[in-house]
């Protein structure tokens, strides 16, 4: 089956290894993962991990090239304060 990208997503992970979404929840984060989110031509949803980084800058640069590349969204579920 062919697959439609439609986003670019950018979580954290925490000190378990589990991906989560990071708002301002006061979580402890270890790293970052890179996810591409597409639907299926049945309408399934996936997101198919592209990559992990102990850095945020890395991880925002693949994502946010990966997003340019296919002209895509990209959605950052990191708070702002972890971003920096």
């Amino acid at each position: 089956m062919s697959k439609q990208p439609i986003a670019v997503e950018l979580e954290a992970i925490n000190r378990d290894g589990e991906t989560q979404v990071v708002r301002d929840s006061g979580l402890t984060v270890q790293g970052y993962s890179v996810y591409l989110r597409a639907v299926e031509a049945n309408g399934l949803v996936l997101a198919t991990w592209i990559a992990d980084s102990d850095a945020i800058g890395l991880a925002y640069q693949l994502a946010k090239r990966l997003s340019l590349a296919l002209a895509i969204p990209l959605t950052v579920q990191v708070s702002e304060r972890l971003m920096r």
